[in-house]
């Protein structure tokens, strides 16, 4: 492999996380403006995602992420209303995921309730 073939891979790669990033930062503004008081907390990857840092398309998705994309994006806009998911229980735990972002605690992570 040359060396403009290596800058050429390099660029491409960093230019695909950097719009991976773009999305998820995108995702997580519309959910702390939606849910403000749950910034600190909830305002990461993890609120939707199984890992901390997911992949460009990734699925790794819990079933908080799940819903959202399933029952509450809108593909054209690029925009969640999240408010289609609220009164859902998206991990089973027993309470609802407008309560557990209440109370800072994750929609999407059974063991967090």
């Amino acid at each position: 492999m040359t060396k403009n073939s290596k800058r050429i891979l390099a660029l491409v790669s960093a230019l695909g996380f950097g719009s991976t990033l773009l999305a998820g930062v995108d995702a997580q503004k519309q959910f702390v403006s939606a849910y403000p008081d749950a910034k600190a907390k909830l305002g990461k990857c993890t609120t939707c995602h199984t890992t901390a840092m997911p992949k460009k398309d990734s699925v790794d998705l819990n079933a908080y992420g799940k819903d959202l994309f399933d029952k509450a994006y809108d593909k054209a806009k690029k925009t969640y209303d999240f408010k289609k998911v609220e009164a859902l229980d998206s991990d089973g735990d027993g309470v609802k995921n407008a309560d557990e972002i209440k109370a800072g605690t994750n929609p999407g992570d059974k063991a967090s309730k």
